[in-house]
């Protein structure tokens, strides 16, 4: 298990090793208290298919989360999954 608190300052990267950013913060359902999405300060232009909020942090599903190691290594997007880039 993960805690919550253990996870900003995180750099994460996907699978395919695209560096995305630090975990800034994580958003968790207020109800069941179930852990939603890692806020990333972003690396660059590029946010690997991951949604970027107007503040130009990246949310990451946790759901996503693939491995803890020197990185929290992280699967691509869902087409048209939570997490996925705007197409509009």
């Amino acid at each position: 298990m993960v805690l919550a608190s253990s996870l900003p300052g995180n750099e994460v990267m996907t699978v395919e090793g695209t560096e995305l950013g630090v975990v800034d913060s994580v958003t968790m359902d207020p109800e069941t208290g179930a852990l939603q999405n890692l806020r990333l300060k972003a690396h660059g232009g590029g946010g690997g298919g991951y949604h970027r909020i107007e503040d130009g942090h990246l949310l990451v599903p946790v759901d996503r989360i693939e491995a803890r190691q020197d990185y929290l290594l992280v699967r691509p997007p869902q087409e048209g999954g939570a997490g996925a880039p705007d197409r509009s």
